[in-house]
């Protein structure tokens, strides 16, 4: 009786969860790729049209982070886009404290850990590399 009482209790948690699930197909892959330690906050869309090559992020977006938590910043492209979405996570100082986008050697990391040690508002900037056209999706999530 137990095992049954289980299993039905498991089978109605797993259709609210299924249900709670945004109906966009590019979030939830990115959900999925942030990895089972990874539990969902919050999603940006983001679109974004041709660009300066080596400006500042276009779009920009806050959170409220709290000390002593790892973070998860995961990016996903569609198949259109021209660009890689990446991220810059900037401090209530506007320094960059995170970023998905390595200067030197040119590459762009499809999610990046963060652990937090101040409490506070952040800045997320995204844009795609080089300034290229294209759409995509930043996920954040807190890691177990």
């Amino acid at each position: 009786m137990k095992i049954y009482l289980t299993a039905l209790f498991m089978l109605i948690t797993m259709g609210i969860m299924t249900y709670g699930q945004s109906s966009d197909p590019m979030v939830g892959k990115c959900i999925l790729n942030a990895g089972p330690d990874a539990r969902y906050l919050k999603d940006f869309r983001v679109q974004l049209g041709k660009g300066p090559e080596n400006g500042e992020p276009r779009f920009r977006a806050q959170m409220s982070l709290w000390k002593n938590t790892k973070y998860r910043f995961s990016m996903c492209n569609s198949e259109d886009s021209e660009g890689k979405l990446y991220l810059y996570l900037k401090d209530d100082a506007n320094k960059v404290v995170l970023s998905s986008f390595d200067q030197k050697t040119g590459k762009t990391y499809s999610f990046i850990d963060f652990i937090c040690n101040k409490s506070g508002i952040y800045q997320l900037s995204y844009d795609f590399s080089g300034g290229m056209k294209g759409s995509g999706v930043g996920v954040v999530s807190m890691i177990k």
